[in-house]
């Protein structure tokens, strides 16, 4: 490819500011000195079991917390679980009208059932 003087001296002067950068971030790696390693902490989606909201035994307000769960959708759930009795599993929640695969997905990792109680209590 044909350049004018200028286009070259350009591209001379990019390709050597690039080398330097090169030269520069690999020489910082090599180095220890002046860099601190960052603080451990656990990660934050990790939910423990009591912090878990129980959709059998949870009321308008716990459930309203929940995201993606709005009043409707809380009523919803308190009717459903009134009519139809007490969820099995978190997934139960799909039958709820208004509560679709991507609401069940977003909150899965924060609601429980209640564990084997339930279970025994519904025939399981």
């Amino acid at each position: 490819m044909k350049g004018t003087g200028a286009d070259r001296r350009m591209w001379a002067a990019v390709i050597a500011a690039g080398a330097a950068m090169v030269l520069w971030f690999a020489r910082r790696s090599t180095t220890k000195a002046g860099i601190d390693p960052l603080p451990w902490e656990p990660p934050a989606a990790e939910v423990r079991e009591e912090e878990l909201v129980d959709v059998n035994t949870a009321g308008l307000e716990e459930l309203m917390a929940l995201p993606g769960i709005g009043e409707v959708r809380a009523r919803a759930i308190l009717e459903d679980r009134e009519s139809k009795g007490p969820y099995r599993y978190p997934e139960d929640l799909i039958r709820v009208k208004g509560i679709g695969e991507g609401v069940l997905e977003g909150i899965l990792d924060q609601i429980t059932t209640g564990g084997d109680e339930i279970a025994q209590n519904t025939g399981g």
